[in-house]
């Protein structure tokens, strides 16, 4: 897990240097605190900060060169097969000096080329120089886990795992865009906002998820869609259980290979218990082979001892807890995070993951494993219960829809029949998804509902411009797939990979084996969510596995925090004083009085703003480090834990 520039020059004229690359892998030292290198060769350079994970040794120094001298390469992420692959190639001829996935991944490309891609089961994002065909070649993982940018300039073309080593290189212009911006703030969260390669920078991009580029030495360039979710249904066949709970064990044997223990992010629900549950027992028998760490966080808004506790109790981990943080602590933390997230983040949750993964650093663990990704491929979230009753509609089976909308109405707490007028509305909408205008239409109307849009001025507004949805419909397919590939999976792999980096700590998520999301996707509907049930092949998978308490409860629990209470109370002057004369008000994109209003009706309990006012403390965080030049902050750059107001920050 690490972070890597890569760089081709358009021209002799502007042929790197090493000092250049060196001053932006410096801004990604956080990544990789372990080890570093720079290669320049001609109009091509790499640049490489190692966290070193497998193969501790030097054999593992980026950037690796080939034995003839053809191929150079950095890599950021774990290839989990690479042993597998090792093997292969080994009798296909290659020679191995080291131990690691890297130099598995170096002899992939020389073996098969960009095809070599298919045959990786991991997170990753790679840069990869071509001498035989004066190429150089990119790629990023199928799901997108691992982050991978780029920024086209007249110089050449820059690539980077975060966008502040961008910012660090000179190439991008310096305008931000305010599209972008504008549709994050008018929607309310990220998740309103497409997922597609633009950025909060104008001019930068990301390499979509499943997709390589290659750049020719004389600046033709190829992209290439290599994989995407599918949502074709399966016919059901065999003991379905038999075979998720088979994939789920490799795919969890796979990510738990590790030259370093192993922890695992630990809350009260299915997803990370079964992970913990099942490192247990794939670590042998109790109390043998190395302890298991789990890092929790632990809230006053919800209690999930008992889960917590029987899991502990099964899994004989050493629980490490968050409790939760102080007002003060909550807004130093929050402009610190800010500076390693370099895009806005979704909510004040994301801050309880932030101090979870400096609690896995400061306990010596820097391989952790999270339940990142069930929700959107098997189906978790209570929302898609109504894409559940579309699909059964559509296929025409009244009973089955009645019995499908009671048992939903009942986990509600609504009426069978208001179910059914959701299903009904949503079949619709189903039904003329291929009409364009009604797309548009549609997607006018949730902009039209965006929470953040009566706070906004009107010309800032006028920006957030609504994008049609792709894939467009409403089956429970259709909804997991979006759920992947624009909202809200994309999002949360940003999060979870800045959290986890900030910290030096690599963040594996085994739901998202490329193996187990396309056998997940294609599951029958009744084995994904039913009877009011989610998850149901995973619930049937764990049984007798991990606790009952855990399995058969059916509430979803994220990472509460105080923050409305918060920002009525303790935070209250301090968010006067940045709505009265922040960064952020300060930008005209917001509507000053209408914020303000907003803020005093928040203090005297009319009304729960906290969404509006994260969003407005934490896009003045972030426009005080734009005016900063984005420069990696200091302990004394840090706002003071005694105080939220702006004169400390």
């Amino acid at each position: 897990m690490c972070g890597f520039v890569g760089f081709l020059a358009l021209s002799e004229e502007s042929a790197p240097t090493s000092e250049w690359i060196t001053s932006m892998i410096d801004v990604l030292a956080h990544r990789g605190p372990d080890d570093h290198g720079v290669l320049v060769d001609g109009r091509t350079a790499l640049g490489f900060r190692r966290l070193s994970i497998l193969d501790l040794s030097p054999a593992g120094h980026q950037p690796m060169t080939s034995r003839d001298g053809t191929l150079s390469l950095v890599f950021n992420g774990e290839i989990y097969n690479y042993l597998e692959l090792r093997a292969e190639l080994t009798a296909l001829g290659h020679h191995f000096v080291s131990t690691g996935d890297t130099e598995v991944l170096l002899a992939a490309y020389a073996q098969w080329g960009r095809r070599c891609l298919e045959r990786l089961v991991g997170m990753f994002a790679f840069c990869i120089v071509d001498r035989r065909t004066s190429t150089l070649f990119v790629a990023r993982d199928r799901l997108g886990i691992k982050p991978l940018y780029v920024v086209r300039h007249s110089r050449g073309v820059l690539f980077a795992s975060e966008l502040k080593a961008i910012r660090r290189s000179g190439l991008w212009t310096g305008k931000l865009n305010t599209a972008r911006f504008a549709q994050f703030l008018a929607y309310g969260r990220p998740e309103g906002v497409p997922d597609d390669a633009e950025t909060y920078l104008d001019g930068v991009q990301q390499i979509l998820p499943g997709h390589s580029c290659t750049l020719g030495f004389d600046g033709t360039r190829v992209d290439e869609c290599y994989w995407a979710p599918r949502r074709a249904e399966a016919r059901e066949s065999g003991d379905i259980v038999a075979r998720f709970l088979t994939t789920f064990d490799d795919a969890m044997k796979l990510h738990m290979r590790s030259d370093l223990p192993v922890g695992v992010m630990l809350s009260g629900g299915m997803d990370s218990v079964s992970i913990a549950c099942t490192m247990a027992q794939l670590a042998g028998s109790r109390g043998a082979g190395k302890p298991l760490h789990a890092f929790c966080y632990l809230s006053e808004d919800f209690d999930e001892s008992l889960q917590l506790g029987e899991t502990i109790a099964l899994t004989d981990a050493t629980m490490h807890r968050v409790s939760a943080m102080e007002a003060a602590t909550f807004w130093s933390r929050l402009r610190e995070a800010i500076w390693y997230h370099d895009e806005p983040i979704h909510s004040p949750s994301v801050l309880m993951g932030f101090e979870l993964y400096r609690l896995a650093a400061a306990n010596g663990v820097r391989v952790v494993l999270s339940g990142q990704g069930a929700d959107e491929t098997i189906g978790g979230y209570e929302y898609l219960f109504d894409h559940l009753l579309v699909t059964e509609a559509l296929r025409g089976r009244l009973p089955t829809l009645l019995a499908q909308a009671e048992s939903v109405a009942a986990v509600r707490g609504r009426s069978r029949n208001y179910m059914l007028l959701r299903c009904a509305r949503l079949a619709r909408a189903h039904l003329l998804a291929h009409i364009p205008a009604y797309r548009r239409f549609t997607a006018s109307r949730r902009l039209a509902e965006g929470r953040g849009l009566p706070f906004l001025t009107p010309e800032f507004r006028a920006l957030a411009a609504p994008a049609i949805e792709a894939p467009a419909g409403q089956t429970l397919g259709i909804a997991l797939e979006r759920a992947v590939r624009q909202s809200p999976l994309p999002h949360y792999l940003r999060v979870e990979d800045r959290n986890s980096m900030a910290h030096g700590v690599e963040s594996r998520v085994p739901f998202l084996d490329h193996r187990l999301v396309e056998q997940a996707m294609a599951l029958p509907t009744r084995w994904k969510m039913f009877d009011g049930w989610n998850k149901r092949v995973l619930r049937e998978a764990m049984r007798g596995r991990i606790p009952a308490s855990v399995r058969l409860r059916r509430q979803k629990f994220g990472f509460p925090t105080s923050a409305k209470r918060w920002f009525a109370g303790p935070l209250a002057e301090g968010m006067r004083e940045i709505v009265r004369d922040g960064a952020a008000m300060r930008s005209g994109w917001f509507d000053q009085p209408a914020v303000a209003r907003e803020l005093e009706r928040h203090i005297r309990g009319e009304t729960d703003a906290t969404n509006l006012l994260f969003n407005v403390a934490q896009l003045d965080a972030w426009f005080d480090w734009h005016a900063a030049s984005w420069e990696r902050p200091t302990a004394g750059e840090l706002p003071a834990a005694q105080s939220f107001t702006r004169s400390n920050a």
